[in-house]
């Protein structure tokens, strides 16, 4: 495909601006049009970034708009009717998270892309952060050995107001809570490096704001690999961090805000107490399309105009929307909940 894709976004607030920014900086792309059900957001939205034409409806922009590609940026839970629309019209579609809170609306939307024989892809950037893109490295190649701990935790605050603010946040039907909105790019990121999740065993509540779903959560994680893992999330606590640790047989490292650290492994010398380890310098694995929404938004461009797969096809998108899911499931009935029986519903 020789010609720039001409690009549309639907949702013209909050994240659809970082999307419109992204795909101003992508090579291969002009953002031509966007659609948004409130016509003065998507006119102010339209001053900002330049773009020459404005819709309510998404399927309308693709149509009239003569658009290639569309970002889906509306409430989590219109993206697979958004998206249903955009890719019956014949356009390609990268998402943000997540996918959709439910299971059956994932997997129409990978349904009819695939039956429309359009691109599905899904945002996840924390997978174009050099220091995560090591991090897998650094498990995939056994540079600690055997994993066997997987831990992140994401503690927040959003205050009520927060919630207050749209009468969809904080709902089951539109949102899902701490997990879905907040921690899924931690939990994806972790679930990316170790391998996969088996199962899931959570508890969740609502134990500082009102809302439908929870503002804390704790899940404990059965890895494909055999190891174990923990996720602990809120958005309730005051003065919280964000940080996740790998443990394996020969070492151990930590991501978060300063990237990749503490990466130690095994000198060989070990006596019945303690094992002594040397500190290794680490540098990250740079993502040829760039970093953060850039480099997805470069990266789903290039993955159209040559017809090949994203970073994070639909199918992958929706991995950590299955074990968020599978901790919902866990969280009311007290089992543990393996992740085909979501897929399998």
């Amino acid at each position: 495909m020789a010609d720039p894709l001409r690009y549309g976004i639907v949702g013209c607030a909050g994240i659809g601006n970082t999307h419109a920014e992204a795909v101003q900086s992508a090579d291969g792309a002009t953002l031509a049009a966007c659609a948004d059900l409130d016509s003065e957001a998507a006119a102010t939205f339209a001053d900002e970034h330049d773009v020459a034409e404005t819709f309510e409806d998404p399927a309308t922009m693709v149509a009239e708009g003569d658009v290639d590609a569309v970002s889906v940026c509306t409430p989590s839970g219109t993206h697979a009717d958004v998206t249903t629309a955009v890719a019956e019209a014949g356009a390609h579609v990268l998402c943000e998270k997540p996918l959709d809170v439910t299971a059956e609306r994932v997997d129409r939307m990978v349904r009819v892309c695939d039956e429309a024989g359009v691109t599905l892809a899904g945002v996840f950037q924390r997978r174009f952060d050099p220091a995560v893109r090591r991090a897998r490295r650094a498990v995939e190649e056994a540079e600690i050995g055997r994993p066997i701990l997987g831990d992140t935790h994401l503690k927040w605050f959003r205050s009520q107001r927060y919630y207050d603010s749209a009468e969809w946040r904080g709902t089951r039907e539109m949102d899902g809570g701490a997990f879905m909105n907040q921690g899924i790019h931690s939990l994806d990121a972790l679930q990316w490096v170790m391998g996969g999740v088996e199962s899931v065993q959570a508890e969740t509540g609502a134990l500082a704001r009102e809302l439908e779903c929870e503002d804390t959560g704790a899940m404990v994680l059965q890895f494909e690999n055999g190891a174990i893992g923990t996720v602990a999330v809120s958005t309730a606590v005051t003065g919280g961090t964000d940080r996740t640790e790998i443990n394996g047989t020969e070492g151990s490292f930590s991501l978060g805000d300063a990237g990749l650290t503490d990466f130690r492994v095994g000198t060989g010398e070990q006596s019945k107490w303690s094992a002594e380890t040397e500190e290794r310098e680490v540098e990250g694995d740079p993502h040829e399309a760039g970093e953060g929404h850039d480099g997805v938004v470069q990266d789903f461009v290039d993955a159209v105009r040559e017809g090949r797969e994203p970073e994070v096809p639909g199918y992958q998108a929706r991995a950590a929307i299955d074990i968020i899911l599978a901790a919902y499931r866990s969280a009311e009935t007290g089992e543990r909940v393996r992740l085909d029986e979501i897929r399998g519903d």
